[in-house]
């Protein structure tokens, strides 16, 4: 009966919980949530794609929003039963039935598909100190197909993309008024030098497992956590940490898909 008891509790908890209070939970955008193992303070995001414009779904048939109970973080359609994401999104581990997948609306409240998950696992390799090998996957009880709604190819292991790349990002994180957008919106963004991204941070924050991409006035932050970066038509990121401006003054971070511990882990259980 305390079991039960509790439960109800937990989900009377959830279920009072704001729109934004949810968005907030699994962004990491509280001060002084994050903290780094053996460093100081990471600044948290402040939640919201700066610069971006209104964005078309049928221009990004692979954006997912990951749901708990509302929209939580960004994902991505990868294969016929499986989605990616953050494993920041999914840590700790929740029950597959606290997430749904939306796909096929730019509208995060209405319209497109709504598909169940039957499993989430994270990166065997994920910190949640650092951020490193910050990868989930999400595999669904249903194909994820229908109007608007299509996987996106993945960086090969060890491919590289030179300073300067154009990439583009999607999301609905909080939007430059800091109000949450109710339709998608998207960013083009360069990719960062390694070297110089990693000296705009403290040593040791960013590491081969990441990818930098951002520039002054376009950022990306953790209200779009989880989403897909994109070149030419490959994701080669996830959207990961970054600064607490959110205008691109430090480099945005994300999860580098085709560093060899990230890329062929999702290949081994995923087979994409």
């Amino acid at each position: 009966m305390k079991a039960i008891v509790v439960l109800a509790l937990c989900v009377a908890a959830v279920a009072a919980l704001t729109e934004e209070e949810v968005w907030l939970q699994y962004n990491r955008r509280m001060p002084g949530e994050y903290y780094t193992k053996g460093m100081p303070a990471r600044p948290p995001y402040q939640g919201r794609i700066v610069g971006g414009v209104e964005a078309d779904i049928a221009n990004y048939p692979y954006q997912l929003s990951l749901r708990r109970v509302s929209h939580s973080c960004g994902a991505s359609v990868i294969s016929a039963r499986w989605a990616l994401s953050a494993a920041h999104c999914t840590f700790p581990l929740p029950a597959p039935t606290a997430i749904t997948l939306q796909g096929g609306s730019s509208n995060r409240q209405t319209g497109g598909v709504v598909f169940t998950v039957e499993e989430i696992i994270n990166h065997p390799n994920y910190d949640d100190f650092n951020l490193r090998n910050d990868v989930c996957v999400l595999r669904t009880a249903a194909d994820l197909s229908g109007v608007n709604i299509a996987p996106i190819a993945l960086d090969p292991a060890g491919a590289s993309h030179a300073a300067g790349s154009r990439a583009v990002l999607s999301g609905w994180g909080l939007d430059d008024d800091r109000q949450l957008p109710i339709m998608l919106r998207r960013i083009d963004i360069p990719v960062v030098d390694q070297a110089l991204c990693a000296s705009q941070w403290n040593p040791g924050w960013v590491s081969d497992d990441m990818i930098c991409a951002s520039e002054p006035g376009r950022d990306a932050c953790n209200g779009d956590s989880g989403g897909p970066l994109v070149v030419a038509g490959q994701q080669i990121g996830i959207v990961s940490w970054g600064d607490s401006a959110c205008v691109g003054t430090s480099p945005g971070v994300f999860a580098r898909v085709a560093f060899p511990l990230i890329r062929n882990w999702i290949n081994t259980v995923t087979g994409v």
